[in-house]
């Protein structure tokens, strides 16, 4: 018989690497890195003034303690939720743009020590190169380049010691969830893209390795690609998932799926196992710092005897306590 994984024994590791890493041990003086686009960047001293361009390096810049340091921030602040919660003097920053075109002008005009952008702004990024200003180009997605951000930040910021403490977690959990649900019942899970349940995540998407990590099986393991991928009713029909996932972020919802006629017929539809991820804090189905929730919380949807709502809920208020400094209301992530 498998044994329950307390919360006690999750948040473990945390406490352990909690002890070991003192937040800040990057020494004062020249920085030099190698931004996920492989560009050399150097820094005269670690970073006091940050422009973030994209809403993954926003989140990464809160969970490594650094909001007071962040002058600019995305467009749509207002739409984060996560902001309002644990920085909302994000929401009063100058928005200097999207993932598609930012505000060079905007930007310079802050005078920050350091701006993060991410890898589809490098025209922008090297005008600001030009002008006198470092970048770095972010490219977070996948779990492997998503701590290769943070350490980034961490380094360039002088708060490696927190980017490690934040990735070893990540690890732990990791490595805890893979335990707990090694020999147990691999469910088939069919998860639906944002703007319709006719698409799906593909092998090579981020949304299927954390499927794979909550004890699932991906219904659309067999498609390639890395985004969203369409698919027909005959596809659906066919992989039968056990389990259906909607993203926090879709255009749709639960009743859509369940009242689609065409669907009527698939097990998780006919047992009721449509779930939509919490959306009231943040997209934990994406590589944010937050993202390995999203496997915590589907292990407690697929795997309710090893892992149950109730840790989940215990396990991801410690985790904002620890990393973003507020408690979340426990119905924010359910």
């Amino acid at each position: 018989m498998k044994k329950r994984l307390t919360a006690a024994a999750l948040l473990l590791p945390l406490l352990l690497s909690a002890s070991a890493c003192s937040g800040n041990n990057t020494p004062a003086g020249p920085v030099t890195l190698t931004d996920q686009t492989g560009r050399t960047v150097t820094l005269d001293a670690p970073a006091e003034k940050i422009v973030s361009c994209y809403y993954v390096s926003s989140y990464a810049v809160m969970a490594l303690g650094l909001s007071d340091n962040l002058v600019g921030i995305e467009n749509k602040a207002d739409t984060r939720p996560i902001y309002a919660l644990s920085a909302p003097e994000f929401l009063e920053l100058p928005a200097v743009g999207t993932m598609k075109e930012s505000n060079v002008e905007l930007i310079a005009s802050l005078d920050p020590d350091l701006v993060i952008m991410p890898q589809k702004l490098a025209e922008s990024a090297e005008t600001l190169t030009g002008l006198g200003f470092d970048v770095l180009l972010v490219n977070p997605e996948n779990h492997e380049d998503l701590c290769g951000m943070l350490s980034l930040i961490g380094d360039a910021c002088g708060v490696s010691g927190k980017a490690d403490e934040l990735i070893a977690y990540y690890d732990a959990q990791m490595t805890a969830l893979d335990a707990l649900t090694a020999g147990a019942d691999a469910p088939t899970v069919y998860m639906g893209g944002n703007s319709s349940y006719l698409t799906t995540a593909p092998a090579d998407m981020y949304q299927s390795s954390l499927i794979a990590l909550a004890g699932g099986v991906n219904a659309g393991a067999d498609l390639e690609g890395d985004y969203w991928t369409e698919v027909s009713y005959e596809t659906i029909l066919a992989y039968n998932p056990d389990v259906i996932v909607i993203p926090s972020g879709a255009d749709y919802t639960a009743a859509d799926i369940t009242g689609d006629t065409q669907l009527s017929a698939l097990t998780a539809v006919q047992n009721g196992a449509v779930y939509t991820m919490p959306s009231g804090i943040e997209e934990w189905d994406s590589p944010i710092p937050s993202g390995i929730l999203g496997a915590m919380w589907l292990t407690s949807v697929l795997h309710p005897d090893l892992y149950s709502a109730e840790t989940f809920t215990a396990d991801a208020t410690s985790f904002y306590e620890t990393f973003y400094g507020f408690t979340p209301d426990a119905a924010l992530l359910q």
